[in-house]
């Protein structure tokens, strides 16, 4: 049977006239049997359900920060914006695949855009919000986020790495805030910050705060793209 089509949106780098893509993302589709096809957001948004077309499953990627608008709050100081063009161009893909309901993984800033384009919100900065205990959820220079997450039972994530816990991890600033339409929590980490989101009534509609492009080949974290590549396929 042919590999099933996975997009995968693509980000810019330090302001450069190029789109950017981690091999990692790459890489994990392909050794979960996936095909992937890298999507670039500078496109007329009418030409986003011929690109849809193409697709069999969709990865929404990671990279800076949604414009908070959208659930009525000024930007953060902290706050690095995402490209208004890489935006715009997601939600309008989102928008498309949703109405198809293709599968769908989002990744760290896609599970956030995941939430806000459900009518949700975010919280623009960790560190502010004095939680306890203290973790570190950012990648700093000597640390890679690495902290638990806890699987609520009966979830797609459950399903994928058994229950209980699982090691992630994470380099975000920024997390959920107030859930969006249709969507269930179903990780957290232990200082409360919602790590995972999907919505049941979806063939795949789930999303994860940490990386797992970048761990693929630790643990059962290959699992979340076999998981895409399977439902891609109509398994």
């Amino acid at each position: 049977m042919p590999k099933p089509v996975i997009g995968l949106t693509t980000d810019y780098l330090d302001g450069r006239p190029s789109y950017w893509m981690n091999f990692a993302y790459v890489d994990a589709v392909v050794a979960a049997g996936g095909l992937p096809l890298l999507l670039p957001f500078r496109l007329d948004t009418a030409d986003v359900a011929r690109l849809v077309d193409l697709l069999d499953g969709i990865i929404f990627t990671g990279g800076n920060d949604l414009d908070p608008a959208s659930w009525g709050e000024g930007v953060h100081p902290k706050a690095v914006p995402v490209d208004p063009a890489r935006e715009r161009f997601e939600r309008a893909l989102m928008t498309e695949v949703e109405r198809r309901r293709k599968p769908t993984l989002g990744i760290c800033l896609g599970s956030q855009l995941m939430n806000v384009h459900r009518g949700g919100s975010m919280k623009q900065y960790i560190p502010d919000l004095g939680l306890e205990p203290r973790l570190e959820h950012r990648r700093l220079e000597g640390a890679d986020g690495r902290h638990k997450v806890n699987l609520e039972g009966g979830s797609v994530l459950a399903e994928v790495f058994g229950s209980g816990d699982v090691e992630v991890n994470s380099a975000h600033k920024q997390a959920i805030g107030r859930i969006g339409r249709g969507l269930r929590v179903v990780a957290t980490a232990p200082d409360g910050i919602i790590e995972g989101v999907e919505d049941p009534g979806m063939p795949l509609w789930l999303g994860v705060q940490w990386h797992p492009e970048r761990i693929f080949s630790e643990g059962r974290q290959i699992r979340l793209f076999e998981l895409l590549v399977r439902k891609a396929g109509g398994r």
